[in-house]
């Protein structure tokens, strides 16, 4: 079994080595470009964004976050604040998102306004297609949630632990470090995903980023005697598996999906193996955005603690450094885990398919 690289990493390395040229939306004599818009500051920022929002009357959402748990919350709840704005979405994952938008823009076609995913903003970026902007509420996150350049914010974050059953594994058995992975009880008896977004090309970066190249290599190299069980599916369905009993433990899942599976009486519970790989959901600004003052309302909101909110209330976990998880320990320093590595999306760019072919090498031959 080979993981494949979606031909859109291609598409967008052949994007970079050519040249660029955005034709500007059509706009009124007088008016600001979207850039202007998006850097606006100063005590009328909030007067002009309104007054330009009312005027655009609504703003398109490119999200990879689930429809009915969060994009719906999201968009009811921003409605409410501004009821003279419609939020319209498509969803998909970061891909197909990325794909989208990068193909209307190469068709000069500018619908987008707001663009997310773990890795859909970062990809949009490198074709030259998302623009800076500048939240006041950015200056509430952390470096490591937020671009230096200005053009993400993180909306929410996943944290990427051991899922186990219950019914399986006992709970002074389930391994508390890597090198607990590596005990020979456990040889053939964990899984987890391909996936290059999420799944063992992950765990990969997250050994190699910590470790560094040698110690890391050499634990790689050890644990691939482990015979991990390996599976193209998500790292929901590879949690779902292990709450089936198809395997006792999977590796590099979100912790939040046993909870929930839990909740619903699933025999599941998770473990951090510090430290806890990190995935961040970006939002951006399209850089030709056709609503540019509602589109800055819209990333103002979702980065705000009341909008950071919707995310808590819905069992996301919201990246506002204030605001805990609703279940508070699936967050660093809320009891299960203090040390969290965020996988920077720019370096996951730079360096995934790297991880994916160093996963191949050692785990599918």
């Amino acid at each position: 079994m080979r993981v494949n690289v979606s031909p859109l990493w291609s598409l967008v390395a052949v994007i970079l080595c050519v040249e660029v040229v955005l034709v500007s939306v059509p706009r009124e004599a007088g008016a600001l470009t979207v850039e202007e818009v998006a850097l606006l500051k100063g005590p009328d920022r909030q007067k002009v964004l309104e007054q330009g929002a009312k005027k655009e009357g609504k703003l398109l959402w490119y999200s990879t976050l689930i429809v009915d748990q969060v994009v719906r919350p999201v968009k009811e709840a921003f409605e409410k604040e501004y009821p003279f704005i419609q939020v319209e979405y498509f969803r998909g994952n970061s891909e197909r998102v990325a794909q989208r938008m990068i193909t209307e823009y190469q068709a000069k076609r500018y619908d987008v306004d707001i663009v997310d995913g773990t890795g859909s903003p970062t990809m949009v970026k490198k074709a030259g297609f998302l623009g800076r902007f500048f939240s006041p509420h950015l200056s509430e996150y952390p470096a490591e949630l937020k671009d230096p350049q200005g053009y993400w914010g993180v909306t929410n974050v996943y944290f990427m632990t051991l899922g186990y059953n219950t019914r399986q594994v006992k709970s002074g058995e389930v391994p508390k470090s890597w090198d607990d992975l590596l005990n020979p009880k456990w040889r053939g008896k964990m899984m987890w995903s391909t996936s290059r977004g999420s799944g063992a090309p992950v765990f990969v970066g997250n050994i190699l980023t910590t470790l560094g190249k040698e110690a890391g290599m050499a634990y790689l190299q050890k644990m691939a005697k482990q015979n991990v069980a390996k599976s193209t599916a998500s790292a929901r369905n590879v949690l779902d598996l292990v709450i089936a009993g198809e395997f006792p433990i999977a590796i590099n899942i979100f912790n939040h999906h046993t909870v929930i599976s839990r909740k619903a009486g699933a025999p599941a519970e998770w473990q951090p193996l510090e430290p806890v790989a990190g995935l961040v959901n970006t939002v951006g600004l399209a850089k030709n955005a056709p609503h540019p003052h509602a589109a800055m309302l819209f990333l103002d909101f979702v980065l705000s603690k009341k909008g950071q909110s919707v995310f808590q209330r819905v069992d996301y976990l919201p990246a506002h450094p204030e605001l805990p998880a609703k279940e508070t320990e699936l967050k660093p320093g809320g009891g299960r885990f203090k040390k969290a590595n965020y996988i920077n999306p720019e370096v996951h760019f730079e360096k995934g398919n790297d991880w994916v072919d160093l996963f191949q090498n050692l785990f599918l031959k």
